[in-house]
């Protein structure tokens, strides 16, 4: 190769960055870090310059949402390697200019390999590509999601089944489980992990701080600031507004398409 790798990163934990960035140097392919990001509004400001670069690699979760939210703004052609801790989204990112799928915590061996992979790919022709992908998505596993919550009632424990649930929201740092009767229940589990483990088809994360179930919405109306709000068969005490860098993805969501 007759230059460094122009690589980008997109993480917002610097102990992940500087651990690739150890990674990285470990595998001895010369390479040069051009931009470190870590939110998604970020990100979408300098891919929108058209920058050029070889490669990106991107986790999953940013502070401000996750990469897929940068993703449906921007149309990258720039080959992608996603980093994550979890593997639920295996199948979703091999749908964008994926090189290669890494769960944390990496090793140098993970990187390199999937440094190589990429070298490798771009020598060969477009159609050898494609079947390389079309073989990797078909050997995943399609993922296994939540079917039920234990969650604590008075002096007792009951099951919610995950059809009951309307929306899952977050206040004060506390997540809460909205059920089809108009009952809240508190839970343990941060939105974010709520969206690894969720069918994403069923349930969709409109902002930072809700997810809705598709089949409890009884309307979807503009709202101002090119947003939407949306009405669930219960009544909630707060807005339910798809931020502006969702409007897109949730529209695909609501016709099947994502």
């Amino acid at each position: 190769m007759n230059r460094p790798l122009k690589l980008v990163l997109v993480e917002d934990e610097p102990v992940s960055n500087a651990y690739l960035r150890k990674q990285l140097k470990s595998t001895d392919i010369p390479f040069e870090i051009i931009k470190e990001l870590d939110s998604v509004s970020d990100a979408v400001l300098f891919f929108e310059s058209a920058p050029e670069i070889d490669l990106i690699f991107m986790d999953i979760h940013l502070g401000d949402g996750n990469c897929f939210d940068l993703l449906s703004e921007v149309e990258l052609k720039t080959p992608i390697i996603f980093c994550t801790t979890y593997d639920n989204y295996a199948i979703k990112a091999f749908k964008y200019n994926s090189i290669d799928y890494l769960l944390k915590p990496t090793n140098s061996e993970d990187v390199k390999n999937a440094l190589e992979k990429f070298l490798e790919i771009r020598r060969e022709d477009e159609d050898s590509y494609l079947a390389r992908i079309d073989s990797m998505m078909k050997s995943l596993k399609e993922p296994r999601y939540k079917k039920r919550f234990l969650i604590r009632k008075n002096n007792h424990q009951e099951i919610v089944d995950i059809i009951d649930v309307i929306c899952f929201y977050s206040e004060d740092g506390q997540s809460y489980l909205a059920h089809r009767n108009g009952e809240l229940f508190a839970i343990d589990f941060t939105l974010e992990r709520l969206e690894d483990l969720i069918d994403p088809n069923v349930f969709f994360r409109i902002n930072r701080k809700a997810m809705i179930n598709i089949d409890a919405i009884k309307s979807v109306e503009d709202y101002f600031n090119s947003r939407l709000k949306v009405f669930l068969v219960n009544d909630m005490d707060f807005d339910l507004l798809v931020s502006r860098n969702r409007v897109k993805e949730f529209k695909g969501w609501l016709k099947g398409l994502g």
